[in-house]
């Protein structure tokens, strides 16, 4: 069951006894275990430990997924993280980053979910279409379709504030 739910994930599949373990662990606290997962007849029921199994193998990926590619936004300011190391930032450091960042919250609210993390994926890991269709087995051209998406709304949005960027009027970004 585990390799089934995980399809072609390769690292689930060589720990799926271990995640089987983890189901057995799960279901062993429960007082009325004989009542939830056998039957009256004496078999057990597949169903209930396969949505267990099932919710131990994607709070593994999501957990796995949150480390890698959460929104890097946090409680300093570009200023503030700054001074935490007593280094002095240029206005052009501060506007680029001001860009940055209005430029994820512009797609985070225009752009759909999935255009918007794969835009974020891109960005961050600087991987080309191809590698990232191999390893989200997702095609590049759906890749390639979200990422314009997401250029053509971060160019009607910001079109001004990056000229005003490029000639070096950073007070207004």
């Amino acid at each position: 069951m585990a390799k089934a739910i995980s399809g072609n994930n390769l690292e689930i599949k060589n720990y799926a006894e271990d995640f089987v373990q983890e189901v057995y662990l799960r279901l062993s606290r429960y007082e009325d275990l004989y009542d939830k997962v056998v039957s009256p007849k004496g078999k057990v029921q597949k169903g209930y430990v396969f949505f267990c199994l099932r919710s131990i193998i994607i709070n593994h990926i999501k957990k796995k997924s949150n480390l890698k590619y959460s929104y890097f936004r946090d409680e300093y300011s570009f200023e503030e993280k700054y001074d935490l190391i007593h280094t002095d930032v240029s206005d052009e450091a501060i506007a680029a980053n001001e860009l940055e960042l209005k430029m994820y919250d512009i797609l985070k609210k225009e752009a759909k979910w999935f255009d918007y993390e794969l835009f974020k994926k891109y960005l961050k890991t600087g991987k080309s279409f191809k590698t990232l269709a191999a390893e989200s087995k997702i095609g590049v051209r759906t890749i390639y379709l979200s990422i314009k998406r997401c250029k053509i709304i971060i160019a009607e949005h910001l079109y001004e504030d990056y000229t005003d960027f490029l000639n070096g009027d950073y007070r207004y970004i």
